[in-house]
């Protein structure tokens, strides 16, 4: 239970107390009390997984109790998201399968063991193998063109640790080998469409000890808007240093926090991917700025938010090193 529940937080930092409903593999692949989203996970599970499904009985665990107004799944609130869990059990194996869906498209998944090991479909000559295999199942799933990041695959050695680079493409190898913990041996796959500077994720992909444990995808997710980048870096850190002369955070009725002092070679600013309406993704500068000293509420910077296309300032937050209580900030 500890496992599934650490599954479950790398979804989301939410906590579930689980009931239970049988989908058995042995009865049909589509249960005709299911939800669209549960045939679709269980379509995922059997055709997607590298697990032999055949080998496991299949539980859908609708949230708390099933007899909730909407037993399908978690969803949340002020958004189209809605997380499923899944038990898979056999003689030697328990699994937990957790995924998430947007408007009735799966997107995100983790898979992992509560007991014994993971029964694979097949074995792999490496973990590069077994991404290709992934993708390969995934878009015939999904029918997201998947294609020429698949191909990609053919010049990752997980060894180097490589970045490499097709087009607009980035493909991002991460190695970490932590075996004996409970990461155990890692490789990250990591897909970025890349438009005027900016790193639109695709897909990430994690394997553990060379078996598939999880992915995101973000194209069912979020759509791309406009991506123009009229904002340089320099001018970035210039617009958020005049933008916290303003700025303050309150410790008390009759304790504002104003006036900072910014260690200023210490600045960085990222230009990420940002939502700005909806699910539609914009190029913004994320700008850091340390201060010089630990301000009242163990605050150490602050952070501005600017859109790289117009150069305006959505937000201006501070950064705590601890715990700290002040009050939402004022601008």
């Amino acid at each position: 239970m500890r496992k599934a529940y650490a599954l479950l937080l790398a979804i989301v930092a939410l906590g579930i107390i689980l009931g239970t409903v049988i989908v058995s593999s042995e009865m049909p692949s589509v249960p005709s009390t299911g939800s669209t989203e549960q045939s679709k996970a269980l379509a995922f599970i059997e055709n997607v997984l590298p697990i032999d499904s055949s080998q496991y009985n299949i539980t859908f665990r609708p949230p708390f109790s099933s007899n909730l107004s909407n037993p399908d799944g978690l969803k949340i609130i002020g958004t189209e998201s809605l997380i499923e869990t899944y038990s898979l059990e056999s003689k030697d194996s328990s699994l937990t399968f957790i995924c998430s869906f947007y408007e009735e498209a799966l997107y995100q998944c983790q898979l992992g063991a509560d007991k014994g090991l993971i029964i694979t479909d097949q074995s792999y000559a490496n973990t590069v193998d077994a991404a290709k295999d992934f993708l390969k199942k995934y878009q015939a799933y999904s029918n997201l063109d998947s294609t020429e990041m698949i191909a990609m695959l053919a010049n990752a050695d997980p060894t180097q640790n490589p970045t490499i680079i097709s087009g607009d493409l980035k493909l991002t190898v991460t190695h970490k080998d932590l075996t004996g913990t409970a990461f155990g041996d890692s490789i990250n796959f990591r897909w970025v469409h890349i438009t005027n500077g900016c790193e639109y994720l695709l897909i990430d992909a994690h394997f553990k000890d060379g078996v598939f444990s999880g992915f995101i995808d973000h194209r069912p997710r979020y759509t791309i808007g406009d991506t123009a980048v009229n904002i340089s870096k320099d001018q970035a850190i210039t617009i958020a240093l005049e933008a916290i002369k303003n700025y303050s955070y309150r410790m008390s009725d009759d304790w504002v926090v104003t006036g900072f002092n910014v260690t200023e070679n210490k600045i960085t600013a990222n230009l990420i991917p940002t939502v700005k309406e909806g699910n539609v993704l914009y190029p913004a500068w994320s700008v850091t700025l340390p201060l010089n000293g630990t301000w009242p509420g163990s605050v150490t910077e602050l952070l501005v938010g600017i859109w790289a296309g117009s150069g305006e300032v959505y937000f201006v937050h501070y950064q705590a090193y601890a715990q700290l209580n002040p009050k939402p900030a004022l601008t």
